[in-house]
């Protein structure tokens, strides 16, 4: 509810505006030109503020919870809506790592690591569906919620997104690179009884077994 609110505070406080400004009108009626003018341009400066302020309100909210080095949500959204969307199972959480990163950024530098992040963040983007949600987590850690989905499904979107990222030849000025991406995946199903803080060590310890191994999948299906 308070993501829908801030969602759409531009049109909630210009429709506040035009609400003021219709009972300003309706007195206006009942007062002089003069008077019903200066009230006028006082409701329209009070409607442009409001506009204004309900625009800044949005952005300042997007900037809040997402990652400005790719554009997706952060760590601190995807921890408030982790357990809102665990609590309507059956629900899938995925995790993933990018092997080797950090050689990446040791061989070509940060400047070329922060390009890897952008590109791989954009086959993510490409791969998902419109309400699952994609979280940085941490350095070259990445998370996906996937609401009303199992296993098997999980299963599939992450073997797409891993194949993709192995196919993919990521670029930055003239130089070139191939990564791969280790992933855990935990599904929760309906009626089970797991608390968040449980979900999350169960895909993480999926994940951890998955990097064992490098470019591999490691799934585990709850109740």
């Amino acid at each position: 509810m308070k993501e829908k609110m801030y969602k759409y505070a531009p049109v909630l406080l210009l429709t506040g505006g035009l609400g003021l400004w219709l009972i300003t009108f309706l007195i206006a009626r009942y007062v002089n030109y003069k008077q019903g003018l200066v009230w006028i341009s006082l409701l329209v400066i009070q409607m442009v503020i409001c506009t204004t302020c309900g625009i800044l309100i949005k952005k300042l909210h997007q900037q809040v919870h997402t990652d400005t080095l790719t554009g997706l949500r952060n760590r601190r959204y995807f921890c408030a809506k982790l357990p809102e969307l665990a609590s309507k199972a059956p629900i899938s959480l995925i995790l993933m790592d990018i092997d080797n990163f950090k050689s990446v950024n040791d061989t070509y530098g940060h400047m070329a690591g922060d390009q890897v992040l952008q590109q791989f963040a954009g086959i993510l983007q490409n791969n998902i569906r419109r309400d699952d949600i994609i979280a940085r987590i941490g350095g070259e850690e990445f998370a996906i919620i996937l609401p009303q989905t199992d296993v098997k499904k999980a299963f599939k979107i992450a073997n797409r997104i891993r194949t993709a990222v192995e196919n993919h030849l990521f670029a930055y000025e003239n130089i070139t690179c191939k990564i791969t991406v280790s992933v855990g995946i935990a599904s929760v199903k309906e009626c089970t009884n797991i608390s968040i803080d449980q979900f999350l060590k169960i895909t993480d310890e999926a994940l951890y077994k998955a990097k064992g191994k490098k470019n591999f999948i490691v799934t585990v299906a709850e109740g």
